[in-house]
């Protein structure tokens, strides 16, 4: 499936994933009153090969780190020490997030077992993620990870794991970020790490 977004097509490609709309039905997001999602989330074994491979495709410069994870609830139960290997860049107006097997939590490398890169979730950044969740959960789709950080109302990072696997094969994640309680987006960031990453001497 092609579309008018070359960088990305040729990235899942090389990756040899699917589309999003080869998973959901556009109707999906509509009748659950979710944007369409803007992230696609590829589990792998080497995200520095990964990043490699889509950076010489076009894509990103990407942002890759090691974070921990301190709010990390699984299924309902605090995950203490859990790390997080991320690689964070856009193909056009997608984002990409690149997501290592990870440390103390099982989530990511669950989809690794017989291959090396994993079509493992969606993305969709949204306002309103508690009654979102709920919405989610009364469809059939239960909270399975929750995470993130609040600084009093001057910063909210929110994210939850949906688990549509069943139907779609991949998870669906809802993300909520919000700073002095207006919503922001990382995307300026990242685009403005890229502009400065190029203009950088090697």
């Amino acid at each position: 499936m092609e579309t008018s977004n070359q960088v990305l097509d040729a990235v899942l490609d090389d990756f040899s994933l699917p589309q999003i709309e080869e998973r959901f039905d556009r109707d999906f997001f509509y009748q659950l009153e979710l944007k369409f999602p803007v992230q696609y989330g590829i589990a792998c074994r080497d995200v520095t090969d990964c990043v490699r491979r889509a950076e010489a495709l076009g894509a990103g410069p990407f942002i890759h780190a090691t974070v921990l994870a301190p709010n990390w609830v699984e299924n309902g139960k605090w995950i203490r020490r859990c790390k997080l290997e991320v690689a964070l860049g856009y193909a056009g107006d997608m984002q990409i997030e690149l997501l290592g097997p990870g440390q103390g939590t099982e989530h990511y490398a669950r989809a690794l077992v017989d291959r090396d890169i994993a079509f493992h979730h969606v993305g969709i950044f949204q306002r309103g993620i508690d009654p979102l969740g709920q919405t989610l959960a009364r469809a059939g789709y239960p909270e399975v990870v929750r995470g993130g950080v609040a600084i009093g109302k001057a910063l909210r990072i929110d994210f939850r794991y949906f688990d549509s696997r069943a139907e779609h094969d991949v998870y669906l994640e809802l993300l909520d970020f919000s700073c002095l309680g207006i919503e922001f987006s990382l995307a300026p960031l990242l685009r403005t790490y890229a502009k400065l990453r190029d203009t950088l001497p090697l």
